[in-house]
């Protein structure tokens, strides 16, 4: 899985940004979503493998998602839901790289070119 320089989540462009010294308000973290500037930080000084940054990245792309289309109520336990999705979905998407892949010959998935399931 590779980190693109910007995400789109509900219409909004999320450029991701590399930050120093990355802290949530109270603590060193590895990410971090702001709605307000529309930016996704992930943090460019703690170690991180390549696996860690996209698990990192998808955490606060689902953060993203909830804000976005959820009720606007935090849920209860809300960053070990959104952890343990993210880390779930990394290895969906590691383990099945030819379902994402850009280059998908939709004509026998019954996709259509977004690779989104249609009826054949």
């Amino acid at each position: 899985m590779n980190i693109p320089e910007k995400i789109r989540i509900a219409g909004a462009d999320y450029p991701i940004i590399y930050k120093d010294h990355l802290n949530d308000g109270t603590t060193l973290a590895y990410g971090y979503i702001n709605y307000n500037e529309n930016n996704i930080y992930l943090s460019s000084t703690e170690i991180m493998n390549d696996s860690k940054k996209c698990t990192v990245l998808l955490h606060e792309i689902l953060h993203g998602i909830l804000h976005h289309y959820g009720t606007g109520v935090m849920l209860e336990n809300e960053e070990l839901v959104v952890d343990t999705i993210a880390k779930g979905l990394y290895q969906v998407i590691e383990d099945n790289k030819d379902m994402f892949a850009k280059e998908v010959n939709h004509e026998h998935t019954g996709c259509n070119r977004t690779g989104v399931p249609q009826r054949v």
